[in-house]
């Protein structure tokens, strides 16, 4: 007969604290519990493992042989049931060197920066960033930054705020002569992302509803690409505001407005239920957000 079958955690936790106290009723203080309640769980005890276990011996309780052969191991074992069920899922940044997987679209990618100083409490710690457009939130992905998604089974999505569209060009470029106007910006050739997404851009958009068209000199596989092309050629660049402006002071951008109206972009933080709960995934979620809602904020 396996003894197991009629164990459960509480008659372990109930038998050490009989051994440690030596009696009924301080265990049933140590345990918080009734007395009766732990008389009855040590006849339980006895009938499992065929032993008496504690006997009467004056005014308090002895162990027997294989009560005190049982002690070392059982105080190991609830040790190590603490261990597994408390520390395990505990975080310490500090000491962790845990790999989070963070996934953001490459437009984000001048908030990198942020998102470090964000975690410098986390020495040891790894943030391995994954670049691209994301459906949903892939298995291997802790937490997503991309645009506000539409809601998704067993995905939990927080609203970070909005990216606003502007304009950059270089210092002294030809436009910035020029009546800021729909036609003055839709003249000059334009740097334009591939994103592989179908139908006009927030660009093409606002501009057909003005009734013009802009021609596209350049299309870049990537946000960080576009910028460096405006600081030297005449092209033009539309993107969000709020990145852009991090990067003009490094590259010499002059960053404008744009002249026709252009919607905000909502941008979300995203994760699954499965991560939810873990104590590393809050703590780098409410770094990860507030780095990411700050800037947008400004």
């Amino acid at each position: 007969m396996d003894p197991l079958a009629d164990l459960d955690l509480n008659l372990l936790r109930t038998l050490d604290a009989l051994l440690r106290e030596r009696s009924v009723t301080a265990a049933a203080h140590r345990l918080g519990r009734s007395q009766p309640a732990v008389s009855h769980a040590l006849g339980r005890l006895r009938d499992v493992l065929g032993d008496p276990l504690l006997v009467r011996e004056g005014r308090g309780l002895v162990p027997t042989p294989r009560a005190e052969a049982l002690a070392p191991a059982l105080e190991g074992l609830l040790r190590e049931l603490r261990r597994v069920l408390v520390d395990v899922s505990a975080f310490d940044p500090a000491t962790s060197e845990r790999t989070f997987v963070v996934a953001a679209p490459d437009v984000l990618a001048p908030l990198v920066p942020d998102l470090l100083e964000a975690v410098s409490d986390a020495p040891r710690v790894t943030v391995e960033l994954r670049v691209g457009q994301l459906s949903g939130v892939p298995p291997e992905v802790d937490l997503a930054i991309g645009v506000m998604p539409s809601e998704a089974p067993g995905v939990i999505a927080r609203r970070l705020g909005q990216v606003h569209q502007a304009v950059a060009l270089r210092a002294g470029h030809p436009a910035l002569d020029l009546p800021w106007t729909p036609a003055t910006y839709a003249s000059f050739p334009h740097v334009t992302i591939r994103t592989n997404t179908p139908g006009p851009s927030l660009v093409e958009q606002a501009l057909e509803g003005a009734g013009l068209h802009r021609r596209v000199g350049l299309v870049a596989p990537t946000f960080l690409l576009a910028p460096h092309v405006v600081a030297r050629t005449d092209l033009l660049f539309t993107g969000p505001k709020e990145l852009l402006e991090l990067l003009a002071p490094t590259l010499g951008l002059v960053v404008r407005d744009p002249p026709v109206p252009m919607p905000a972009v909502p941008v979300a933080a995203q994760w699954t239920e499965r991560v939810d709960a873990d104590p590393g995934h809050r703590w780098l979620r409410r770094r990860v957000i507030d780095a990411v809602a700050a800037r947008l904020a400004r």
